[in-house]
């Protein structure tokens, strides 16, 4: 029998062999697919007694499948040949990691040391990960790899790049390596299953992961697969973990994982903690306030609920505290500075605006007014302050007998805000010691002034930035700003299309700011001041086209964009500028060069 099976071996072989050698790989899969439609049932039957059981099994079920409701289940040496290709693709991008000219070792100047970029090998296993996963359960119900284990796979990993690095690249020391959720899900997959047949509990699992990861120097495992998982066991194996993490809190390798609120152990504690041990969670979140401001959330509602009042305060004040990242002893008095300006226009989380209803509530019960309303301020201004109407309507509802110092401050602060934030500097920057028109326009939209006095003073201000040289060029962008909100630019595009393009090019421009900006320019019947403005602009413009001279390299067309502006608007003053330049800057000739671009020119000596 061993013979005939050798016998017929070796001729299968050799008439592989054959066609190989004559045919190409898709007339193999047509003579195939061919041979198999021409077999009845009867030449079925005598092929399949011509392989094993288990491929005749699998042939079976291949040729029987039809459609979406019988799919096509791959045999035994089907899932073997694809893990076993999974892990030829997972060693083929370590080893090109382990090589110090491969693609993960990164030098981006030569003049720098090259570096390992561990992300980018993390995000490339994904994908044979996600290849694994599909099969990973065939692969070990049916034994296919029985001595396997993936933990130890990934630490094989981790130390085939290191040895095969230079000493001094250092591949997980500053980033470590973060195992993607795909690969990780893998890992975990794998290594529950195993501990499950070995009759182990949830937590001695979760104490095996996190021992690998302080045991494997880098590695750290997706926060968001490890959660899946701790979420998907029954209420008895959460409690298990919950009761062992407990345990060997103070010990390590848990107790460093714990003792940051950040560390995806610690959200795993947190959440498990939340339901099955509420006062030990109360008592977590609290003491790593300072780490996490968002921590503060449930402790204050706690304590709002027992009427600790005092305590709620504390809590809230050291959240915003950490929120804003201050240090050990700063503090953030809500009366005296804006929060949206010391936050630093991070992205508004409501969490932040829910701390502060319950600190101003809390003040309110105490009787602290002035810290209630100061509160209730910072949060409206906070979600509105780039509106002017809800922020002035904000500042309204704290206008309160012996509240005026609070206000004042405050206000000061918004409007240096929207005055800043409305103004792209260009030129100098300005001194905090010159407000333009913005800060005249919010003090108007605060007092209720009437048009008359605020046109006055706009008339004011450009006639003080006029008289020095100095000032007006540091007062270019609130001049830009106000010519664009002014009916949109209209005017402007009218009199010098280069001069409108050219200014709005020049800034930034948040709709929120702008339409409130542009409402109370229309209120205040700043639409009177074109005409002077128009006139301001035919007076001054010279005096702030760039000089050539100061341009950086060769590249001038900054100069030609505004030497184009001031031909459109005072032709006169623009032709006495381009002789100046024909005699100072005739050598420059990509000046003149950009200028001809846009149409100007002159007769300059020796320039051709």
């Amino acid at each position: 029998m061993k013979k005939k099976t050798r016998g017929r071996g070796k001729n299968d072989a050799e008439l592989l062999g054959r066609l190989s050698a004559g045919l190409s790989e898709g007339e193999i899969q047509r003579v195939l697919a061919g041979a198999l439609k021409s077999l009845n049932h009867a030449g079925i039957n005598r092929l399949l007694k011509e392989v094993n059981s288990q491929t005749a099994a699998t042939l079976r079920r291949v040729l029987h499948a039809k459609g979406a409701k019988h799919p096509i289940v791959p045999g035994k040496a089907k899932v073997q040949q694809e893990w076993d290709r999974a892990w030829e693709d997972w060693n083929s991008r370590i080893a090109e990691a382990s090589d110090e000219d491969g693609q993960y070792v990164i030098q981006e100047h030569h003049w720098e040391e090259p570096y390992f970029d561990p992300g980018s090998l993390a995000q490339d296993l994904e994908p044979v990960a996600v290849r694994m996963k599909k099969i990973l359960a065939r692969v070990f119900d049916e034994n296919v790899d029985p001595d396997f284990s993936f933990a130890d796979a990934v630490q094989e990993s981790m130390e085939e790049i290191e040895s095969g690095l230079p000493e001094w690249i250092h591949p997980f020391e500053n980033e470590g390596f973060y195992l993607e959720p795909q690969a990780t899900a893998c890992l975990i997959d794998w290594e529950w299953r195993r501990a499950r047949h070995r009759g182990r509990r949830a937590f001695q699992f979760v104490d095996q992961l996190r021992e690998l990861e302080a045991a494997t120097e880098g590695l750290h495992l997706d926060e968001t697969a490890l959660t899946r998982f701790i979420r998907s066991l029954d209420r008895e194996a959460k409690k298990d973990v919950l009761k062992g993490i407990q345990a060997k809190r103070s010990r390590e390798p848990w107790k460093q994982a714990l003792e940051e609120a950040r560390s995806s152990w610690f959200q795993i504690y947190k959440e498990l903690s939340r339901s099955g041990d509420r006062p030990s969670y109360l008592a977590d979140c609290r003491a790593r306030i300072s780490q996490d401001w968002t921590l503060a959330m449930p402790v204050a509602k706690d304590l709002g609920r027992k009427k600790k009042l005092a305590e709620v305060m504390a809590v809230c004040a050291s959240a915003v505290r950490s929120f804003l990242g201050l240090r050990e002893g700063e503090k953030w008095e809500p009366g005296e500075d804006l929060l949206v300006v010391r936050a630093g226009f991070k992205p508004l989380d409501t969490r932040l605006l829910d701390l502060l209803a319950i600190w101003s509530r809390s003040a309110d019960a105490l009787q602290q007014e002035e810290t209630a309303d100061a509160l209730r301020l910072q949060s409206n201004l906070l979600k509105n302050w780039r509106n002017w109407d809800k922020a002035i309507a904000a500042f309204r509802c704290v206008s309160k007998p012996g509240l005026t110092p609070l206000l004042e401050r405050l206000f000061a602060q918004w409007r240096e805000l929207v005055a800043d934030e409305s103004v792209e500097p260009a030129g100098y920057p300005p001194h905090e010691d010159e407000p333009h028109w913005v800060h005249i326009l919010a003090d108007a939209a605060w007092k209720e002034e009437n048009q008359n006095s605020f046109c006055g003073r706009l008339h004011k201000w450009l006639h003080a930035i006029e008289g020095d040289a100095r000032t007006l060029r540091r007062s270019e962008g609130a001049l830009a700003r106000l010519s664009l909100d002014l009916e949109g630019a209209a005017w402007l595009r009218s009199a010098s299309p280069a001069m409108a393009r050219l200014l709005a090019g020049a800034q930034t421009n948040d709709p929120v700011l702008r339409a409130s900006r542009r409402k109370w320019l229309k209120r205040l019947g700043a639409v009177s001041l074109i005409p002077e403005l128009l006139q301001f602009w035919m007076r001054n413009i010279g005096r702030l086209v760039p000089d050539p001279a100061a341009s950086r390299g060769s590249d001038y067309r900054d100069c030609a964009d505004w030497a184009q502006a001031q031909r459109q608007l005072n032709p006169t003053s623009s032709t006495e500028l381009l002789y100046e330049w024909s005699v100072a800057h005739h050598r420059r000739r990509n000046l003149w060069r950009a200028l001809r671009a846009k149409g100007l020119s002159v007769s300059q000596p020796g320039v051709r």
